[in-house]
């Protein structure tokens, strides 16, 4: 078994024991939006979204490696509700992949999902509750846990930045209006942080970014650097976090219900 694979079979035997959570709080229409250039990621990319207690929901998969397999994606989606998928020239941005995928979404509350995170059945609605009661048009997180696979660490990155307004977000949190992304799209010709510039140039046009609580939500860093499109050697990153646990199971650490 590969060691995604078996990673994200040992989540979710986690997440079965904790199917108590509460399943209720805000609802809004959400487009989750995922671009991937991983075939080895279909499982958790399927999961993070089945997974999340929000009930109004669609996925929009887009594929950005010419060699993924288009069909055998389309299939696995029949199995689950309001999954679409896509495929792209494999030049293209992650920019214009995302914009690609928002134009299509039916909702007016967009999610980016990355394909290799974890995200918590809780994570969307608070997420979204955020945005329904704060003066903010996105919301996402600044402070974040993150698991580095290899020394099986939990850490916490930039503590302390929870529950105010901030300038910057973790790419993969971003929860926003689809009416700011009219306004503001995503750099189609930017090789890195697209993320970042995003919210850079939403700032400069006067909508606020607020950051949710750390909790329901793990960046996932893997031993291989050169698989993120975040290349910050491991070391160094760590430096930067601090510790919470040398675990093998995050799940029950990083989990608090909606």
């Amino acid at each position: 078994m590969e060691e995604s694979q078996k990673a994200d079979s040992e989540m979710e035997e986690t997440v079965s024991r904790l199917s108590n959570l509460s399943r209720e709080g805000e609802d809004g229409m959400v487009s989750i939006i995922t671009c991937t250039m991983r075939p080895n990621y279909m499982n958790r990319i399927f999961r993070n979204y089945e997974r999340q207690s929000a009930k109004n929901k669609e996925l929009i998969i887009i594929l950005n490696r010419d060699s993924m397999d288009l069909a055998k994606w389309r299939k696995r989606a029949k199995n689950y509700q309001n999954v679409r998928v896509y495929q792209v020239p494999e030049k293209w941005k992650l920019g214009k992949c995302l914009n690609y995928g928002i134009r299509k979404a039916k909702h007016r509350l967009i999610a980016k999902f990355d394909d290799d995170d974890y995200y918590a059945p809780a994570y969307l609605k608070e997420s979204l509750r955020a945005l329904a009661k704060k003066k903010a048009s996105i919301v996402g997180k600044n402070a974040s846990y993150v698991y580095f696979e290899e020394k099986k660490a939990l850490m916490l990155y930039r503590e302390g930045g929870e529950k105010k307004y901030r300038k910057r977000l973790k790419g993969g949190t971003l929860v926003f209006r689809k009416s700011v992304w009219e306004k503001v799209k995503f750099d189609e010709r930017q090789p890195n942080g697209s993320d970042q510039d995003f919210l850079r140039r939403c700032r400069k046009k006067g909508y606020r970014v607020y950051s949710v609580s750390k909790y329901n939500y793990v960046c996932i860093r893997r031993k291989n650097i050169r698989s993120h499109t975040q290349k910050t050697k491991t070391r160094e990153y760590m430096a930067r976090c601090k510790m919470i646990r040398r675990t093998r199971n995050f799940i029950p650490i990083i989990t608090r219900n909606g």
